[in-house]
């Protein structure tokens, strides 16, 4: 204020002067005034001007006007700042940008930094230290400049005031005038402004003896912002812009938290060049209590400095980490408070330490009574094992034929009476005259140990005291015994949720053979479990009963040959096995007609079918007939002739020339394997001749050229063929062209004309060429037939006769006839070239003479 008054005096001076020009004097009042406005606003920085410091602090904020209302606001508590503080210090924001630097730094800076203990709570997004707005105003609070109080005043006065704290560290009461009350407390400053009020509220204080009538409340409203410098070994040091309301914490979360090498033991807060606070991290970390978690000021300092010394604890520990330890911590201490204590499988009996030494490293087994005295030193590296898992001190293992096999304790359970009974007993199926001890003896060789437990149960012998890791094993009598089954196929109506035993065993094995292979009959076949006392009629109700087809008067069972006990050489027979034949009743009831007869292990059932019993057959009729369609054969020696005279014969337009039979073929997969092979050897041994191979199905149908002209006209002759399940008999119209392919100039199709030579039709498509083998040339026939060209004298080509849609095939010659051709020709040129040169010779001598 005084350099502003002496300014204006300095300006009306100036303004007297005569010798200065209009001009001149207002730029030299306008360089006042911009001299004092620019050294005002460098002491309001706080350092003197023309200085520049690298650290940025906090600009004056504007000052907001008093206001007065006669109602209380309920508006909420704010943080006052300047633009440029809200532009520079937006502190989260940029410390938690800052933050994401983390992961451009040296990978073995990163995982240094996970096991440290605490440095996580300083980098988890799930962990938010900002100062809350929300809280009452602390008693202690400290008032300062920009601070805004709230005064309220009830009861028999009503008033209500928004005052702003001024640079000068006063408030401004309307009828009151100005409170100093920066630097001050806020219960101070209650105090200070209650009893300023009363002299215009006089019913704020009693008077008279009478009790007050009017009350008046001192709170905080909008709140001032500080700046607070970070140093040392944090992951973002720098200053930092902050409500008034924030702490110690506050301001490390702010910076990220001490980094790799920052001490948590020994945070100091300085202000105005003392040590106020020494923070402890720790106390936070684990009790949740920090005493020295003081509120900062404006211009405080925050220094973390280097650890002194450090100490990592790994393995069988619920934390393991890196832990600051301070001089007087002794292991103990560390690993129950800081670590949380032992694992449940942690061997703390030796704890293993590694410590460095002058020249190397040594280890150092640490007995756990000694954990309360022991102090480490800094880079010890202390690992705590894990116990032997995979080891039992007191366990015995029960398996087998019990109710409850599993692991046991032998303190509990000495003998192998009392271990029986905690199993609760043998299975039905348990083998008991031969129970076996497998036990490790001292020198770690494995012995057998054979017990009958009837006769520990009848006293015969003392019971078994067990010992540590002994493996009993009580066996099944099932399991002891061979898989006894039988086995039944032929007309049986199996089922496919018939209990059936595994697949037939291989070679060699116990259990009842299997089929032979390449069988072209499958028979429903199905294996079960042998019991005792089944007959041959249990056995077929098991696998889903008889077939239509059985024949119940032939049951023909196949038992193996069993020498039980006769081991002599001289009783080897020739016998293989044994037959049974006999019958059975066609419901399976069990009357005085059913069968007695027992079946033994490994038994083979056959149910043959019934010789008399045949399923419908049918054929089918196709074309040119009175009725055609399905029809059932009704005797098995039914032929072609039986069957038109069935459908009614033929219709006027039939062709029975060009009559075909087309019939199913089906072979067993090994004779179609049989049949490939044999193709493939034909081809691979051939080397002259050409073989063309179609491919081997095991499912095939397949024309058959008939002479049903013939088979009408003399039925029951060799050209009237018996019929079969699933033929077709096809009779077309009667064709009216003949076609030509293969080698000939152009294949196509033509007119037949009757009577007209093989010859016509090969002209008709151009003649043969080149490469025509035309001895091999052949005729289809409308019917399927085939006619091929024969030689006559072994000199001329006698080509086949030519009859309605007939089909004429000009095969190719191969390289073999191609290059015998060529060479015919050319001794045929050379020995027309030799008679013509022969010729010419003579007749030149004739002219000679």
């Amino acid at each position: 204020m005084l350099k502003n008054d002496l300014a204006i005096r300095f300006c009306e001076k100036i303004n007297k002067f005569s010798f200065f020009q209009p001009s001149k004097k207002n730029l030299l009042i306008l360089f006042t005034f911009c001299s004092i406005f620019t050294i005002n606003r460098a002491n309001s920085q706080g350092f003197p001007l023309g200085s520049f410091p690298n650290i940025t602090f906090p600009t004056q904020i504007p000052r907001t006007p008093t206001t007065t209302s006669s109602a209380a606001t309920n508006a909420p508590r704010r943080v006052v700042e300047s633009g440029k503080e809200k532009i520079i210090g937006d502190s989260i924001k940029s410390v938690r940008s800052a933050s994401n630097v983390l992961p451009t730094v040296d990978s073995g800076v990163v995982a240094l930094r996970k096991k440290i203990f605490g440095f996580n709570i300083f980098n988890n997004s799930n962990i938010s230290f900002e100062t809350s707005l929300k809280i009452p105003t602390p008693k202690n609070y400290t008032l300062g400049t920009d601070d805004e109080l709230i005064i309220d005043i009830n009861g028999f006065s009503e008033e209500h005031y928004n005052l702003p704290i001024t640079s000068e560290g006063f408030i401004r009461i309307p009828k009151v005038g100005n409170i100093f009350v920066s630097g001050i407390t806020i219960e101070e400053a209650k105090k200070r402004i209650v009893d300023r009020l009363s002299k215009i509220y006089v019913g704020l204080k009693s008077y008279n003896g009478s009790a007050p009538n009017t009350t008046a409340t001192v709170s905080l409203g909008s709140i001032r912002t500080i700046r607070v410098t970070i140093l040392g070994e944090v992951v973002a040091p720098g200053t930092y812009s902050m409500s008034s309301l924030s702490r110690v914490m506050n301001a490390l979360y702010l910076s990220g938290g001490p980094n790799e090498n920052g001490t948590f033991r020994d945070v100091k807060v300085i202000r105005d060049k003392r040590l106020v606070a020494q923070v402890d991290l720790y106390d936070l970390l684990t009790t949740g209590n920090l005493r020295q978690n003081i509120s900062l000021q404006d211009q405080d300092l925050i220094q973390v400095g280097s650890y002194k010394s450090r100490i990592e604890v790994k393995g069988q520990i619920k934390k393991p980490a890196i832990f600051e330890n301070l001089p007087n911590e002794s292991l103990e201490k560390i690993v129950n408070e800081y670590g949380n204590g032992f694992l449940p499988d942690a061997y703390h009996q030796i704890l293993k330490i590694q410590r460095f030494t002058d020249k190397d490293i040594k280890l150092i087994d640490l007995n756990s009574d000694l954990l309360s005295s022991f102090y480490p030193k800094s880079g010890d590296v202390i690992t705590i094992e894990r116990i032997l898992t995979d080891r039992i001190e007191n366990a015995v293992s029960l398996n087998g034929a019990v109710f409850r096999a599993g692991r046991y304790s032998v303190s509990d359970n000495q003998t192998l009476t009392k271990l029986i009974k905690r199993a609760e007993g043998f299975k039905q199926d348990a083998f008991l005259t031969r129970i076996s001890i497998e036990r490790l003896q001292d020198n770690l060789l494995k012995e057998n140990i054979s017990v009958n437990y009837n006769d520990i149960i009848s006293g015969k012998i003392p019971d078994v005291i067990l010992k540590r890791e002994d493996v009993i094993t009580v066996y099944s009598g099932l399991e002891l015994m061979e898989n006894y089954t039988v086995r039944i196929q032929g007309e049986i109506n199996l089922k496919a949720t018939a209990p059936l035993t595994s697949a037939p065993a291989a070679s060699g094995s116990t259990g009842v053979a299997a089929p032979p292979t390449g069988a072209s009959i499958i028979t429903p076949t199905g294996s079960f479990p042998y019991i005792k006392n089944m007959t041959v009629e249990d056995l077929i109700q098991k696998a889903g009963g008889l077939k239509e087809s059985a024949a119940t008067g032939r049951i023909e069972v196949i038992r193996r040959k069993k020498n039980i006990g006769q081991d002599d050489p001289s009783q080897i027979t020739s016998t293989i096995g044994e037959k049974f034949n006999f019958s059975i009743n066609n419901d399976l009831s069990i009357n005085e007609t059913s069968s007695k007869f027992m079946l033994e292990p490994f038994d083979e059932v056959f149910v043959r079918s019934s010789p008399n019993y045949e399923k419908q057959q049918f054929i089918s009729v196709e074309g040119q007939v009175i009725f055609p369609g399905v029809y059932a054969l009704e005797r098995k020696d039914e032929k072609i002739s039986d069957i038109l005279k069935r459908v009614g014969g033929l219709n006027a337009q039939a062709y029975p020339k060009g009559a075909t039979l087309v019939r199913k073929f089906k072979i067993s997969k090994q004779e179609a394997d049989r049949k490939r092979k044999q193709a493939n050897d034909l081809s691979d041994n051939s080397a002259d001749v050409s073989v063309r191979i179609d491919e081997v199905k095991e499912e095939s149908e397949e024309s058959i050229g008939i002479d049903l002209v013939r088979a009408l006209d003399n039925p029951g002759t060799v050209a009237d063929m018996l019929l079969q399940d699933g033929d077709i008999i096809r009779i077309p119209k009667e064709p009216q062209t003949v076609r030509m392919q293969g080698e000939v100039l152009y294949p196509t199709s033509t007119r037949f004309m009757v009577g007209m030579p093989f010859k016509h039709y090969i002209s008709e498509s151009g003649g043969f060429t080149d490469l025509s083998a035309r001895k091999r040339s052949y005729i289809v026939y409308a019917n399927g037939s085939v006619d091929r060209t024969r030689k006559l004298l072994g000199l001329f080509n006698v080509y086949p006769k030519v009859e309605p849609g007939s089909e004429i095939v000009v095969p190719r010659m191969n390289a073999k006839q191609v290059a015998s051709q060529q060479l015919l020709q050319t001794i045929t040129i050379l020995s027309s070239s030799i008679t013509g040169i022969s010729t010419f010779f003579l007749l030149l001598k004739n002219i000679g003479k």
